[in-house]
């Protein structure tokens, strides 16, 4: 396995509290990593540090193995494009601007907008369906269309790799599916590498090539869903009593949660009393 991004004795923390501690992580080239875990674990924190968003307390992220943090700010802007949760807005911006500004990293005071720009935000921007959007302030759309234009900002970055951290949010189910269906086809078409923070385990496995397991800010198990993804794993990480099949449509693992109580039988209804001989 090729790493483009690793980590090595990786500590993190906030105000006096560590969140991740000596932390070892190789995520493959050329792959679809997705992480998952618990509420509070450590997910965002890890791909947080890995762009560069937050400085550890120890130990480095290696990006193509060498430290992130001794690279030039618009080199590692043009290999890695960042969407974290909840993006703020600028007021009154429009969706064809805020897709603009992932072209930024290739700006210069002697060469400022130009063709190849204009190409790529129109690709990303049809690639995210968003092109209808385009002269609409971004402040009124919704959540679901919000998300979308942040999704191609990031793709009109044009980098080698994208870091997304909870990316179907504020998405209905036939938007999360579609957004999924663009990166995996960004990994498969173009060898982009993909890593993003999910929490919905089914589509985690169903997309991942390499999926991650956290817990209390440690990775449990790393590797393809079909070899770590196990009723095991998920009791040790979640705490969840299941079983995992294969996906009917795909094979890929499905975890199926177990029934954790049995409802009581409904009370049975006395059937009404037929007609006595005096109502006649």
């Amino acid at each position: 396995m090729t790493a483009l991004l690793s980590t090595r004795d990786l500590v993190v923390g906030y105000e006096g509290r560590t969140v991740l501690d000596g932390l070892d992580l190789d995520l493959p080239a050329d792959a679809f990593t997705v992480i998952v875990g618990p509420n509070a674990c450590g997910k965002s924190t890890l791909l947080r540090t890995m762009a560069r968003l937050l400085t550890p307390r120890h130990g480095a992220v290696l990006l193509d193995g060498t430290a992130i943090r001794d690279l030039p700010t618009r080199e590692v802007a043009r290999r890695l494009g960042v969407l974290p949760q909840s993006p703020l807005v600028p007021e009154g911006i429009t969706v064809a601007d805020l897709v603009g500004r992932g072209r930024q990293p290739y700006q210069r005071w002697w060469r400022q907008w130009s063709a190849e720009d204009g190409r790529a935000v129109e690709q990303a921007m049809t690639l995210a369906d968003v092109a209808g959007l385009a002269d609409r302030p971004v402040d009124t759309l919704s959540g679901g269309q919000r998300q979308r234009v942040w999704i191609a900002m990031t793709l009109a970055q044009d980098t080698e790799a994208l870091l997304l951290d909870e990316p179907t949010t504020f998405l209905d189910l036939a938007h999360q599916v579609e957004v999924l269906d663009l990166l995996h086809r960004l990994r498969a078409e173009r060898g982009r590498t993909v890593v993003a923070v999910l929490h919905d385990l089914n589509q985690a496995a169903r997309y991942a090539d390499h999926l991650v397991a956290m817990r209390a800010g440690a990775v449990v198990a790393a590797g393809p869903p079909h070899e770590i993804l196990t009723a095991d794993l998920v009791r040790d990480v979640f705490g969840l009593d299941c079983v995992v099949v294969p996906c009917p449509v795909t094979g890929a693992p499905l975890v199926v949660p177990a029934r954790t109580h049995t409802s009581a039988a409904p009370a049975a209804v006395p059937a009404p009393a037929g007609p006595s001989v005096g109502d006649a």
